[in-house]
């Protein structure tokens, strides 16, 4: 909000606006209770909403509240006004460094005292574990005496929470914003001061700090900055690629002030100066080094006396006493800095939160890394949104628009994540900094992996059962075949290529009859076209940088040494991470880096999947098991008369299976290789319909329950269908239908000989989850119509007698009680709601009600849970990665420096 003169916010009269920038709006006032002049800031309109900017608000209270310091403006408190919270500040009368400098350079000897008491206030900050990160001119102000005061620590971070306390997501927000927000203009901080951490997005620490000090430094001297550009494209990469102007140092700039800049503005922050001791060393009161006519290394170093405060921290950090010379001091820390280190690998998780958890799905792996290792990306949530997540960030920034999405893989650039868009059968590709997704080609059946080479061709694969392996531009057109499944020798599919370094071959997995046990890692030669197999029992196989192919084999990741020009495997493998969730497919939830930060989704494994268990939940939340084994469960349906549940079951490949509750046996129905799921009982309890992908793009296709007779399939196309639910008459079956054009639709597929299907709600939207009512006039599904999943109630078999929305704040998965006077759904959070209805003589609804949260395994696109005879328990199932009542979101675990491990279990020689 702008604020005019004569405004009041509290005690506090505003006089005249100060200054406005992305980080806040400052004003002079007058405090009429204390009678003072002072500095107001508040947060700009934009951002007044913002939780995380008015988060970063109070901790830039709390941050100056532990700073007491001559050199950091002081804060008198923070108040509030009606809805406008502000900062109440010391107002520093002088003008900013940044003023000064529009004059011209300012003098060594000068430059040298405004830096020693910019070092001494940061040297408050980091001794309380506080970062500024956003050190610039315009932050630096003088008093009236030419005293110097540090400003706006709007930015600041903690390097550490303190003693007995947590530190906030805010207090741990980086400088350069996800490339998300980068799109949008959102940098926090200036450009021109990043260092080279902090313009990739990384985290800052201290040493951030000593660069931007540099730069003030340098611009002091110069009164240039020592990195610019044209735009804030143009100056980060002065920050990445270029140097510094040195020439322009005046030849009257002592060899320590020289040095000290160069210490500070080293690009690899591991060689860069530690600690702001190192500035206050060379700065020191009595230091006479010699100017430095030429450069620092035509003018070695003077003797320099140690600095006029003793007994500092400081001081034993630089060296081991102080009758050193300077010489053999910057020497000594030179060395010690620049000592190469054994790396230590570090492991920590990202825990997507449980209103959009991480997908894990039977077939899809859903999860990739950037080459240089410094994001995430990964499908969450039930509209399969694609989210990246900084590895030094505390949460994740969906990519907008971009939904239905699946098998994200990254470009060798970082700069586009492409993936399949499992609504439509196409391959496309987004920037990782947002905007539009483009499509880059059509594919057949279900998509089954992608690799991006280095020569900006993609190779993928699909399930289609003409075809293996494909290739087409990253900039778009018609797909190649590169290969195709030899059946004659029981091959199934070609899947998850992998191009390895150079272009010149490709990895990928033969999958077979037996299941991932037969399957095998092979690589196509792209110049001969010639194939080898390379490890049999293994899938989903990477090359990394160490020289090692890691694949997957039954939940287990192994590693063998492999020479990527010869394409041969020149070792027995070793196991090397145990409890990596593998899919129904074969394809494992890992990603490794090019710099050996490794991703993955740990589980407790069964068969090579995630094991969970079958649990029935009563209306209050309480669980009471079923006996039933664990097993990676997908999804459950109870039979009409309640003593059966037909069980999508995704282990080591993805079937039916029946489990009976009283004589509590688990039977396998279906034995296809292929992925069958999505169960849904016949009213009469003698079939089951079911969606399978035995001849390519999933269809709809029924079996005996008892096990007898043939699969019979019940309808031909071209676009992925499963089914949802089956009138009571047992006539007719609502389908969903994934169409290129209209996204998710309902179909109606009757089951007399006629087998005629037609749409039953196709609207632009996505509609899902179609559920017919027990009396059987009613459908109940959900529908993205108003911007956000909601459950609606229709009219049925025809849909154009009436339409009600019965969630209220986001909804999906309906199931009817089996008494048909009540509906349920997943609520915010995946929540039990339950709504109570009636059915005759029209359709009404009552208000949603929350039975119990949302701990309970929900993969998005099905309902995973069922609704007992009486309506009074829920059979759902439980995820092993959950943790009791919390309801937490699978994992995923970031392993920095995880090339360290490998090596070590399997040495390259």
């Amino acid at each position: 909000m702008a604020l005019t003169p004569g405004t009041r916010l509290g005690v506090y009269d505003i006089v005249a606006p100060l200054g406005a920038g992305g980080m806040g709006e400052v004003y002079r006032a007058r405090d009429a209770k204390l009678g003072r002049d002072v500095a107001l800031k508040i947060l700009p309109d934009t951002v007044a909403q913002d939780t995380d900017r008015i988060a970063r608000f109070k901790r830039e209270a709390q941050v100056l509240a532990a700073l007491n310091h001559p050199h950091i403006a002081a804060i008198y408190g923070f108040d509030e006004a009606g809805t406008t919270q502000f900062l109440v500040l010391e107002l520093v009368e002088g003008e900013t460094l940044a003023d000064r400098l529009k004059r011209g350079p300012i003098p060594v000897d000068e430059t040298i005292v405004v830096a020693r008491q910019i070092a001494e206030a940061l040297e408050e900050a980091h001794e309380k574990g506080i970062i500024h990160r956003d050190l610039k001119p315009a932050n630096v102000a003088f008093t009236a005496k030419d005293q110097v005061k540090v400003l706006d620590f709007g930015l600041a971070k903690l390097a550490a929470a303190p003693a007995g306390a947590a530190a906030s997501s805010a207090s741990m927000s980086p400088t350069l914003t996800t490339p998300a927000m980068t799109a949008m203009g959102m940098i926090l901080g200036t450009a021109a001061y990043m260092s080279p951490e902090q313009a990739k997005g990384r985290d800052a620490d201290k040493r951030s700090d000593l660069w931007a000090f540099g730069c003030v430094v340098f611009e002091m001297l110069t009164a240039k900055r020592a990195f610019e550009g044209e735009d804030i494209t143009d100056t980060i990469a002065a920050i990445m690629r270029g140097e510094p102007d040195w020439k322009a140092l005046p030849a009257e700039t002592p060899a320590n002030v020289r040095l000290l800049v160069e210490l500070c503005l080293t690009k690899d922050r591991r060689q860069r100066a530690a600690d702001i001791a190192v500035a206050q060393f060379l700065l020191g009161d009595r230091a006479t080094l010699s100017p430095a006519s030429a450069s620092s290394e035509t003018a070695p170093p003077a003797t320099v006396a140690a600095p006029a405060r003793t007994g500092r921290p400081w001081t034993m950090a630089i060296a081991s006493g102080v009758a050193c010379t300077a010489l053999a001091v910057l020497a000594a820390w030179l060395v010690l800095h620049q000592t190469p280190q054994k790396l230590q690998s570090m492991r920590f998780s990202i825990v997507p939160p449980a209103t959009e958890p991480f997908n894990i799905q039977g077939f899809y792996r859903n999860l990739a890394i950037s080459p240089d290792g410094t994001h995430v990306v990964y499908v969450a949530g039930s509209e399969s949104q694609l989210m990246v997540r900084a590895i030094d960030q505390l949460e994740a920034v969906p990519l907008r628009g971009i939904t239905s999405a699946a098998f994200p893989f990254i470009s060798p650039d970082g700069r586009w994540v492409g993936f399949a868009a499992s609504a439509g059968g196409e391959l496309k590709k987004v920037s990782t900094t947002g905007g539009p997704p483009i499509t880059l080609c059509r594919f057949p059946g279900t998509f089954r992996g992608a690799s991006w080479g280095p020569d900006d061709t993609i190779v993928f694969a699909t399930n289609d059962t003409s075809t293996g392996l494909f290739a087409v531009s990253s900039g778009g057109g018609e797909p190649k075949v590169l290969t195709k499944p030899d059946t004659s020798h029981g091959e199934l599919d070609h899947l998850f290529p992998f191009t390895l370094p150079g272009g010149h071959a490709v990895l990928f997995t033969i999958s077979a009859s037996g299941g991932n046990d037969n399957a095998q890692v092979a690589v196509l030669d792209l110049k001969t076209g010639q194939r080898k197999t390379l490890v049999r029992g293994g899938s989903d196989a990477v090359y990394v940088d160490t020289g090692h192919l890691v694949y997957a084999s039954a939940g287990t990741l192994r590693a063998v040494r492999f020479d990527p020009s010869r394409l041969e495997v020149l070792s027995d493998p070793v196991p090397v991470l145990e409890q990596v969730t593998t899919l129904g497919t074969g394809a494992a939830d890992f990603r490794v880096s090019q710099n050996g930060t490794l991703v993955y989704v740990p589980g407790t494994l069964n068969g090579g999947g995630a094991a969970r268990s079958l649990v029935w939940v009563n209306r209050q939340g309480r669980e009471e098991p079923t006996n039933a084994p664990p097993r990676t469960y997908f999804m459950a349906r109870l039979s009409p008369d309640g003593t059966r549940v037909a069980l999508d079951i995704r282990d080591q490949e993805s079937d039916i299976w029946i489990w009976d509750l009283g004589r509590q046996t688990l039977t396998r129905l279906t034995f296809d290789p292929r992925t069958d799921g999505f169960p849904v009982w016949t009213p009469d309890g003698k079939r089951i319909v079911f969606g399978s992908e035995r001849a390519g793009a999933g269809n709809v296709y029924w079996q005996a329950a008892d096990g007898t007779g043939t699969v019979e399939r019940l309808v031909t196309s071209p676009n992925p269908q499963l089914p949802t639910s089956i009138a009571p008459d047992g006539k007719s079956l609502v389908v969903q239908d994934t169409n290129p054009k209209t996204l998710f639709d309902l179909m109606l597929l009757t089951l007399d000989g006629s087998r005629r299907i037609e749409p039953l709600v196709q609207t632009a939207f996505a509609e899902n989850s179609g559920e017919i009512s027990p009396d059987g006039h009613w459908l109940a599904y959900q529908s993205n119509e108003s911007g956000r999943t909601e459950v609606y109630v229709r009219s049925f078999p025809k849909v154009d007698g009436g339409r009600w929305q019965i969630s209220t704040g986001g909804g999906s998965r309906p199931a009817w009680s089996p008494t048909g006077r009540e509906l349920f759904y997943l609520g915010q959070n995946l929540a039990m709601m339950a709504v109570a209805v009636l059915t005759a003589p029209t359709f009404s609804a009552g208000n949603p009600s929350k039975l119990f949260d949302g701990q309970w395994f929900a993969p998005p696109g099905t309902r995973p849970y069922d609704v007992s005879r009486d309506g009074q328990r829920f059979l759902m199932i439980k995820d092993a990665m959950s943790s009791g009542s919390t309801g937490a979101s699978p994992t995923i675990t970031v392993v920095l420096n995880w090339f360290e491990e490998l090596k070590a279990r399997v040495p390259a020689k």
